[in-house]
């Protein structure tokens, strides 16, 4: 249950900003699907590197460098599926990015 908050707390920050950025319809869930994938795959990823390979780097530095691979595969997959075009690089940037300020913020104020 560790990816719970995690998982919540992106689905909110990225679809609001989605919504933001007019997104609707089958663009907003697709949006909302992929970081149901994504997230928790991330979240797992470090909670088995912590756990099995004894990395005491914090998470920020581990998540940092996994978030990269996180905006890539993401971008890709709005390249493919969205059904208004655009630019899925910066897209998945932007999202991203909103979120994991937009959790470091929520964890150093709650």
């Amino acid at each position: 249950m560790f990816f719970i908050k995690p998982l919540l707390l992106t689905l909110v920050f990225e679809c609001a900003l989605a919504v933001l950025l007019g997104m609707r319809g089958k663009d907003l869930l697709l949006v909302f699907l992929v970081n149901l994938v994504t997230n928790p795959l991330l979240s797992l990823t470090v909670a088995v590197l912590h756990l099995h390979l004894s990395v005491h780097r914090t998470n920020l530095v581990i998540y940092l460098l996994l978030e990269p691979l996180i905006i890539l595969a993401e971008a890709w997959i709005y390249q493919h599926c969205l059904t208004q075009k655009r630019n899925a690089l910066l897209l998945s940037l932007l999202l991203n990015c909103f979120a994991v300020l937009g959790g470091i913020l929520w964890n150093y104020s709650f």
